[in-house]
């Protein structure tokens, strides 16, 4: 940034939110971890993105969504009904994928979590999956990834739920389990799991 096209008003504020940020910072201590890409704490409700020296709360959290190539696969935010496909089982756990829009693609040549923030200082942020290059679709690495992101995802649905104190967590849920069931009952139908497997998942899934 060029400073002479910033005003002195805004620099304060700059300065001020620094040494907010370094005071977050001695207290921040993370309790659930996304492999590299995101830390939370959930007693001070705070969390940050790896490359980025900043710590956020979760009230910062306004939307989010995962962009494959420039499409937007699944997204949610504070307030809104998760739109795409992430699916969710008790307490958080995943028991489904992201599913959202599909196309048939050989390369992926982006695939990020983009995060809209009330910092003034940090409106949008990201989370790069893939760095440089590209991947296969179906590769393990791209798998991989989709799985990263289902969990990132989740926590970040989570946490905007609880914020609005609305019930659409619970809802998701409900539909997530009836998909899981159709989803389980063709892997018995096609031989890959026995009936026992099939019954435990489904009580499972039913809460029985």
């Amino acid at each position: 940034m060029s400073w002479k096209n910033i005003d002195v008003e805004k620099v304060r504020r700059a300065i001020t939110a620094s040494e907010n940020n370094a005071e977050l910072m001695d207290m921040f201590q993370p309790t659930k971890k996304v492999q590299k890409y995101i830390s939370f704490d959930e007693r001070n409700k705070l969390w940050t993105i790896s490359g980025y020296n900043i710590l956020f709360k979760y009230e910062d959290i306004l939307s989010y969504e995962l962009l494959e190539d420039g499409e937007s696969i699944t997204k949610g935010g504070l307030g809104e009904a998760l739109v795409g496909g992430a699916l969710f089982g008790g307490a958080g756990a995943i028991v489904g994928g992201i599913t959202g829009k599909k196309k048939t693609k050989k390369e992926i040549n982006e695939f990020r979590i983009k995060i809209i923030t009330r910092n003034e200082f940090y409106p949008e942020v990201y989370i790069n999956f893939l760095i440089a290059g590209s991947i296969k679709s179906g590769s393990m690495t791209y798998k991989g990834y989709k799985d990263a992101a289902q969990k990132i995802i989740t926590e970040l649905t989570l946490i905007t739920d609880s914020l609005s104190g609305n019930e659409s967590l619970n809802d998701v849920a409900m539909i997530s389990g009836a998909d899981e069931i159709v989803k389980y009952k063709k892997l018995f139908d096609d031989g890959i799991i026995t009936q026992e497997e099939f019954d435990a998942k489904k009580r499972q899934l039913l809460g029985l």
